[in-house]
């Protein structure tokens, strides 16, 4: 019997299949806490925000939630239920970074067990609603009364949002658990760094232009006020590149549909020291490789050099700017986090082929050449590269700009070098999580001879001892352990012992004589 291929309609029905819950729990899987924070940045500054805060919220030791929250134009209830619903995508214009329709929830529910979200248009009534992980079951969303999500808006501290919108994820997944308060202060820094460094280098082109402003806060609902906002600041991981030999040079590469897009090839001098360098705690060389931009927006950083090469030291010195645009993305695919491109062979093969425009024509394998050479030459008159952690209060701005002339602070929280009353058995004593060396005001009056109130203006040579001392000590993230402490324990004895030959000894003797001479 001959098999029939033709589809008779009549003989099939419908149903309606629901996806599995393992499918939303899939969805955000390769996001972290930076990464969908900066899918949310996207959204508002898709919504035209010129100021977003990002808010840690806390209540004594407990970090409650995370807040995004904006001033740009907000949405209606219908642009609100659009915005939570899985997959539905709305017409993106042609500068939006939003590409999905998937990044509210992906990013949100990668982070936290639920979240909620409150937004207005100028003039126009405030709409809430909330998702959690059951929205599996059923796909439904708590809706919030319009008059209950105008308070909430309105009662957002610090910031006013008169259009604009509020993001809280609560009961955040990567968090910590603790009662001690020094330990939630360095987990909280430590979170508010990377966080600051992570939205710097992704939207450091809308940073630069001042077209959107950001930064981070903490709100401890106990005392119902917030701690100072830190700003977030661009990073440009282009900066310090050569402008010299013909760098940065732009190749052509011509597509296999006839079209033609530029990048741009970078070469960094050897030893470079800076945090657009230096990104992410990581020495520049391991983030060699394409910087892929879309709409001004970083997508991804290094690492990697779409096929062409792999990543090796010799090349550590070089970076490719790519920017998307209507001749090349649809050769290249992004995963629903916006976070690892993947390069099709035919644009690999066609930058292979990249050529310089103009009568020269160099190809990109002289750019990677070029790349080795200086790897080579650096070689030779390597030296040990030093980078100290930035003091702030303490030392006068002739001490810090001589500091500073010598070379580049390292990316650490600066330090702080004040005089407090310490007990006589310290010299100082050094607080890693509060970032401060505290120098005994009794001792340093004894060793300046000075009387009444000291500035911080004070005791220069003292503490300027000390920063170099111990400054090496605030470079390290996790708790100092026992060695570090008995170290700096015994610096103390020392210090001190040294202090009473010089300062106490010659006074006793002094006293000695002077009684000797019958007090003469």
């Amino acid at each position: 019997m001959p098999a029939r291929y033709e589809l008779d309609e009549r003989q099939w029905s419908t149903e309606t299949v629901l996806p599995d819950p393992s499918t939303i729990a899939a969805i955000g899987i390769h996001h972290n806490l930076t990464s969908a924070l900066a899918d949310l940045v996207d959204n508002s500054i898709d919504a035209t925000a010129s100021h977003i805060r990002i808010r840690f919220v806390q209540r004594g030791t407990t970090i409650l939630g995370l807040q995004i929250i904006d001033n740009g134009r907000g949405m209606t209830a219908e642009g609100l239920k659009q915005a939570m619903t899985f997959g539905a995508r709305r017409e993106y214009g042609a500068e939006d970074l939003g590409h999905f329709g998937l990044g509210l929830k992906a990013a949100s529910l990668s982070q936290a067990t639920s979240f909620e979200i409150y937004s207005r248009q100028k003039w126009g009534p405030a709409v809430g609603r909330r998702m959690d992980q059951t929205v599996s079951q059923d796909f439904s969303v708590g809706v919030m009364e319009p008059g209950a999500a105008n308070e909430r808006l309105d009662s957002v501290a610090g910031m006013e949002v008169p259009s604009g919108t509020l993001v809280e994820w609560r009961g955040l997944k990567d968090v910590i658990h603790t009662s001690d308060h020094g330990e939630l202060t360095e987990w909280r820094s430590a979170k508010l760094r990377s966080i600051r460094e992570h939205l710097g280098v992704t939207f450091h082109r809308q940073l630069r232009l001042g077209t959107v402003e950001m930064d981070i806060d903490t709100f401890d609902v106990e005392r119902n006020r917030t701690l100072p906002p830190l700003k977030v600041d661009p990073i440009d991981p282009f900066e310090g590149s050569l402008q010299q030999d013909g760098y940065p040079r732009t190749f052509v590469v011509d597509l296999p549909d006839g079209a033609s897009c530029t990048i741009e090839a970078h070469l960094f001098p050897p030893r470079l020291n800076s945090a657009a360098f230096d990104l992410y705690g990581e020495p520049g060389e391991a983030r060699q490789g394409i910087y892929l931009y879309r709409r001004g927006r970083l997508l991804s950083g290094g690492k990697n050099w779409a096929g062409l090469r792999l990543p090796k030291k010799e090349l550590g010195l070089g970076r490719i700017k790519i920017d998307l645009d209507s001749a090349n993305e649809h050769y290249i695919a992004l995963n629903a986090e916006k976070v690892t491109p993947v390069y099709s062979e035919d644009f690999t093969r066609a930058m292979a082929r990249a050529h310089a425009p103009g009568p020269s024509s160099s190809s990109l394998d002289s750019y990677f050449t070029d790349l080795q050479r200086a790897h080579k030459e650096s070689k030779k008159t390597k030296r040990q590269e030093i980078r100290l952690v930035e003091p702030a209060v303490g030392l006068n701005p002739a001490v810090l700009s001589r500091l500073t002339d010598l070379q580049d602070f390292a990316d650490f929280d600066p330090l702080d070098l004040r005089f407090v009353t310490l007990p006589s058995t310290e010299l100082f004593r050094a607080d890693r999580t509060a970032r401060r060396i505290d120098v005994n005001v009794e001792l340093v009056r004894r060793i300046y001879g000075s009387e009444g109130r000291l500035s911080n203006r004070d005791g220069q040579l003292l503490k300027a001892f000390l920063y170099f001392l111990l400054e090496s000590d605030f470079k390290v993230e996790q708790r100092w352990n026992v060695i570090r402490e008995d170290r700096h324990r015994i610096l103390n004895d020392v210090l001190l012992a040294a202090f009473a030959e010089d300062f106490i000894q010659p006074n006793v003797q002094k006293d000695q004589a002077h009684e000797k001479n019958g007090g003469a």
